[in-house]
Formats: structure tokens, sequence, C-alpha cells
């Protein structure tokens, strides 16, 4: 494809300098050429000069857990004036010495892949550039001025590549020259750049553009059942916030070889969201429901409405935004699921709390470090907050009998949010909920959110009249690996892990596991006194864990 763009490239580029450009505080001209073999881009930027002759620009060398960036630069030279360049990956600029009497710069640099063979979850947050395809991110395709104001006019030209080459990203589709205008730099910052082979599907939810850019054969579903997906949950939760005023969005969706199980990750980014899904049987579209409903209603909670102190607000921010996931995907009937859904996701929400070791941990513990670095911890905000999310809908509705829910609850911090800038505290989110409540709501909120104590779910299930069985299995590894994860450290006696044959001091030459899940068995590899063994079982065990029957009385009684 690369080669067909070259052939193209001098009559593109000539078509263009005939029509007037606009003017713009800073240009980018994209062009596709290939040196050595290599496929790489070509950008030529045009800035003001920083009078004192040193302008520096940032490109980090270091961004979104990757390192080394700087290994996919290529050549870079001034191209109207004698000067120098130098590369400060510790700061993360590139800084352009040059005469101090010069306005304006013409600085070009090339862009590569920096890695070979095939993309992964690891490689996915860098440049991806080949025959094909590009697929790269803002912050480590264009470099930005230094110290300039937060708002510019931004030429991007692509007029280079030919008419059958899709351009897309997070400012519009399909578009060979682009002006944004008054461009909050910030926001330019993070964005997503693709083009090649793109296919793109398009269409309008009262009027504003919504658009899948995918690549690819893929293996578990069709492009339309994708795009239908992403159609049906940008509805439904626009529709819940009475917020349509975002013009245009897309999301673009790129696969990854991975043999074995399956993986998925989305960005939430400007107008955008990027996703990058395993293609394999292993995965199906109800991953991408679940991703798609759970990672675009970050739109609201937790961009629209921020939390004051990240991490100790993370129970709501993560947590309520799994409950409304659930939530909306049944009372949409979004790809067809329905009430036995949201109490099948329930379950098991309810499940992994009571499996985990850190379940009663106090919310204070949910910080940086923790929730970076542990698992249990990492997940902890979302099982907590979002079976508070549903005891909190569960009692005002019993409260109002019927006529509010905690739907009018996240209306008005919605509305606060948008028109006070209030941002999520702890006590201002008792104080809304305080309205709707009836009786001390902040002993309530004390105990089961900042002390980390769990909901009886077993009265509250009696209390509603809702059917539901008093024990149920829940995740039980049974085993611990040592440090570095090649051998077995311990076995809980009795355990399923046990019950295989596991033991302490056992090697591990392999392992296939689904943390968290009793649907899927463990699969080990182990090696004892020079004999391999081949272990495999579900890692559950009983427990008083309250499970909610899949009953149509208890769908009524849920609202679905």
């Amino acid at each position: 494809m690369f080669k067909r763009v070259l052939l193209t490239a001098l009559l593109a580029t000539f078509l263009f300098s005939c029509q007037k450009k606009s003017e713009s505080d800073i240009s980018y001209e994209i062009s596709p050429v290939v040196i050595d073999s290599i496929p790489q881009l070509k950008i030529k930027m045009t800035l003001a000069a920083n009078p004192d002759g040193t302008t520096e620009l940032s490109f980090p060398d270091d961004a979104w857990g990757q390192e080394g960036l700087y290994n996919s630069l290529g050549k870079m030279q001034l191209l109207n004036v004698e000067g120098a360049i130098e590369k400060d990956a510790d700061s993360g600029r590139i800084v352009l010495m040059h005469p101090k009497d010069v306005k304006e710069l013409e600085f070009e640099y090339f862009l590569k892949q920096d890695f070979e063979g095939d993309i992964s979850t690891r490689r996915i947050y860098r440049p991806i550039i080949n025959q094909d395809y590009f697929h790269v991110f803002s912050h480590n395709m264009f470099m930005v001025p230094e110290n300039v104001e937060d708002h510019q006019d931004i030429l991007l030209d692509w007029s280079s590549f030919p008419t059958e080459y899709t351009i897309h990203n997070s400012f519009g589709s399909k578009e060979k020259v682009q002006m944004l205008n008054d461009q909050n730099m910030d926001l330019f910052g993070s964005a997503i750049f693709v083009g090649g082979d793109f296919r793109v599907f398009t269409g309008e939810i009262q009027g504003n553009q919504i658009s899948l850019a995918t690549r690819g054969e893929w293996i578990p579903f069709i492009d339309e059942e994708v795009f239908k997906v992403l159609e049906e949950t940008l509805t439904c939760q626009r529709n819940f916030w009475n917020d349509h005023s975002q013009e245009y969005f897309t999301v673009t969706m790129q696969p990854f070889p991975q043999e074995n199980g399956s993986s998925f990750q989305g960005t939430g980014l400007t107008n955008s969201f990027a996703t990058s899904v395993s293609n394999n049987d292993q995965t199906d579209i109800g991953q991408m429901v679940y991703l798609f409903n759970h990672e675009l209603m970050h739109n609201w909670i937790g961009h629209a409405i921020q939390n004051d102190n990240e991490e100790e607000q993370y129970w709501f921010s993560e947590g309520f935004t799994e409950y409304y996931t659930y939530k909306n995907i049944a009372k949409n009937r979004i790809n067809g699921l329905e009430a036995n859904f949201f109490m099948d996701e329930f379950n098991r929400t309810i499940r992994d709390l009571y499996a985990s070791s850190v379940g009663e941990a106090p919310n204070s513990e949910i910080n940086y470090d923790n929730f970076w670095t542990n698992y249990e911890y990492s997940k902890l905000p979302y099982w907590r907050g979002a079976i508070f999310a549903f005891y909190l809908d569960q009692k005002i509705q019993q409260i109002s009998e019927g006529n509010q829910s905690l739907d009018d609850v996240m209306h008005q911090v919605y509305t606060d949010a948008t028109t006070k800038d209030q941002k999520l505290t702890h006590d201002y989110f008792v104080g809304v909920v305080d309205a709707f409540w009836d009786g001390d709501f902040e002993t309530i909120f004390q105990k089961h959110i900042e002390e980390g104590q769990k909901v009886d779910l077993v009265a509250l299930f009696d209390e509603l009249g809702l059917e539901y069985s008093p024990e149920s299995d829940i995740y039980e590894l049974g085993f611990e690996f040592t440090e570095d994860r090649k051998g077995i450290a311990s076995v809980t006696e009795g355990s399923k892990a046990w019950e295989a044959g596991v033991r302490a001091g056992d090697e591990v030459f392999s392992r296939s596991m689904w943390q968290g899940s009793i649907d899927h068995e463990v699969e080990l590899g182990l090696r004892r006194n020079g004999e391999k063994l081949n272990i495999s079982f579900y890692p559950i065990t009983k427990a008083a864990v309250p499970q909610l029957e899949p009953t149509s009385e208890n769908s009524e009684k849920l609202g679905f």
C-alpha cells in the first residue's frame, strides 16, 4: 500500500498546493515514505520560533507504560534555517537551536515502528507503522511546542495519501485536510490517529456522528455486529444522561493475535475510544458489549463527574460505572441481553467480593500503590461500589414507593458537576443522597464505604422479597506461587488444588489460569522429583454467599 501511496504523492501534493491553506498556529504535513525498505511517516511541522533562539518541543520518551519511545524517531532536520537539534529524553523534549531573528520554523522528522513481529497488549501503545496501516497516539506522533497558549489553531495535512487510503482519527474521518480551530492542546495530546486498510462504519444519533474504525479479518464477530452494539450503547447512555452534545465520536478497534484465552482493553480519549482485542475464537461479542458499556459510561462517570481524589473515590467512578454497565445493558436489552444478564453479573460481583482477601479492607487502603500493584485491590472498588450502588438503588426505590431511584441521585450529581464544577467528594455525595434517604445516611456510608464492611445482602434480599440461594461456589485458587512464580510456595489443605494433587515445593513449568473465574479450569504443568505432572481443577469452594435466583418474579421486582 505504501508503494501505491508514493506513486500518487506528487500529484496529490501539487493539487493541494493549488488550494489556499488556512492560517494556523501550528501545521503538520504528514506523508508516507519508505526508507531502507522500512515504512515510515514523514512529518513536516511549521511553527513559530522562540525569539531567544531555542524552541522546545514536547515529545515524551516514556508514556502510558511505554519506555524508550525515542527509538521510534528517525532523521530530524530544520528545513528553512541552519541550526542544531538535541534530544532530551529525561525531560521529554526535542530542542531546536536556531538564529534569534527567525520568526517561523519548518522542522521535519520521521516516525517508524521500533519493534518487529506481531503486536500485543504490551506493544499496542507504541507507534505501529507498516505497509498496510498505521496506528499511533497523539503523544507519540505529534511534537508540540512548549510554553504556548492552551488553545491553538492546528492544521493537519494528509493530502499526500491517496484517496483509497483511509485517514481516521479523534477529530474526523476520511478528511485529507483538517483545520482544528481553537484546539485545546491537552485534548489534542490525548487522541488516536489511524490510517490505511481500516474500514469505517458511520451512523447518527440525534444528528451527531458516531463511527467505528476497524481492520483485519475478525474471527469472533463481524463488523456490523460490533457497530450495532456501539450504536445501541451510545444511544441508551446519552438518553439516560439526557446529553446529546457530542457532535463526533469514534471507536477504533485493533485486532491482535493471541493463542490462548481472550484479552481486551480500551482507552478513553478525546472524542474517541481506542480498543485492542484478541482475535481468536475465545473472544466473543459479549465481551465487546461489556467493554463498550463500561468504558463509554466513563464519558460521564469519571470524566464529566470527576473524583476529587482519584483512588479515594474509585468506589464511585469504577463501582457505580460497573453497576450502571449491567443495568444499562439489561434495561435496554443491548445485544438481546435482559434481566438474567444483570443477575448473573451481579451474582458474580458478590462472589468476587466475598472471595477477596481484601474484601473488607477500609477505603483508605485503596491508594495509588495498592491499586496499581495488587490485583485484588485494583478490583475492590469495582465490586464494593457496584454492590453499594445496588443497595442504594433498591433502598431509594423502597423509601419513595417507586417514585425515585439511584438514577435521580446520578442526575443531580451530573447537573452539579456540569453547572457548578462540583467534584465528587464523600461529604458532597452524602449530602446529595441525604435528600433521598430516610434516616442517617452518613452512618451507612461510613460503615460500607469508609470502613469497608460488606452490605448484609441476606437481610436486604429478605426485606425486598427477592428469591435467593444462601450459598454458592466462590473462587479459591487454593495455593500460592513462590515470588518468582516458578514454584508452589504453599497449598490449602482440603482445597480443590490439594485434592487435585498440587503440593508445596512443586516446580511450575506451565500454567493457564483465569484470575477470579470459577467457570474455567486451572491447568498446571508441574515438576516433582524429576517427574512431570499435568494437573487441572476448578478453583472453587462452597461458602455462605447469597445469590439471586434468575426468576421472573425477581426480574419484575428489580424493574426489568
